[in-house]
């Protein structure tokens, strides 16, 4: 039996400056791809205008949105409480105006648009989180109160949201994020009979808006908290009966935090969200989930 002759061994040797070029050139890609990322999460070099910024969600939007870098417009109806949380916002390193409007009457929302672009020279993101809430059983509240909040949370919404999305057709270009709630859609028996219908609208108007707008790049969302607890809800959540049945409810077990508001919106002011619209993210903790 005749041996096979023995195989020969073939020492493939790269040069060391060929395997060093392709090592930056593959970290070059990496970096490039997680530059990319990162660019689609900031907001620097937009615009952001708040509406209700010196409430407790609308202030810590606010902060969030000029944390990741974004130049804001703050409006409201309080001036020392708008003031604070631009002084917040300096203190961080962000810029901010502030402006003082009662969001129901036109003739105060629709000078805030040509305000906001002679101060910064555009418009990106709009945010409506202004809003009240009056608990008042059904069977109790005035027509009167129950309009309020009607006017404050629906008819205010609709009003910013046309006078901005003049100047975001115009522009081709724009993101809308109006603040919603769980109410919107589930029911509550705590006195609810104004603020679930006025966010319902609110929901209906979004979904309506994104279909409308979408043809001019406008994109239009919601977020809709479950509790979030602040100083204007603590009174009530506290409550020993309120606060069982609202715990029991929440599969991940806590409230929300106005942070946990701020961050789902920066998302959606964001490139990240460039192909989302007409959407209600519910920020709940899995309520409705069940």
């Amino acid at each position: 039996m005749v041996a096979a002759p023995p195989r020969s061994r073939v020492n493939c040797v790269y040069p060391k400056d060929l395997i060093n070029r392709i090592c930056y050139l593959a970290g070059d890609i990496l970096m490039s791809e997680a530059g990319d990322l990162q660019r689609k999460f900031s907001l620097a070099g937009k615009v952001s205008v708040v509406m209700g910024a010196s409430g407790a969600l609308g202030s810590a939007i606010a902060k969030g949105l000029s944390t990741l870098g974004s130049k804001l417009v703050l409006v409201g109806r309080d001036e020392s409480k708008l003031e604070v949380v631009q002084k917040m916002i300096a203190q961080l390193g962000g810029l901010a105006s502030l402006k003082i409007a009662d969001l129901t009457r036109p003739g105060e929302v629709e000078p805030l648009v040509s305000f906001t672009q002679e101060e910064f020279g555009r418009i990106d993101v709009l945010v409506n989180a202004h809003g009240i809430n009056l608990r008042v059983p059904s069977e109790e509240i005035s027509l009167s109160d129950w309009q309020e909040v009607l006017d404050v949370n629906l008819k205010g919404t609709m009003i910013s949201c046309q006078s901005f999305g003049k100047a975001m057709i115009k522009q081709k270009r724009g993101a809308i994020i109006n603040l919603s709630s769980t109410a919107g859609g589930i029911g509550y028996k705590w006195g609810y009979a104004a603020y679930s219908p006025s966010k319902a609208g609110v929901e209906g108007l979004t979904r309506t808006l994104a279909v409308e707008w979408g043809r001019y790049g406008v994109r239009v969302n919601a977020v809709a908290p479950y509790f979030i607890m602040t100083k204007f809800t603590k009174e009530f959540l506290e409550q020993p009966q309120v606060h069982e049945e609202i715990m029991r409810s929440i599969p991940l077990g806590r409230l929300g935090s106005p942070d946990d508001v701020a961050a789902v919106t920066a998302f959606l002011a964001s490139s990240a969200s460039d192909w989302i619209t007409g959407q209600i993210i519910h920020l709940d903790g899995g309520r409705t989930a069940q």
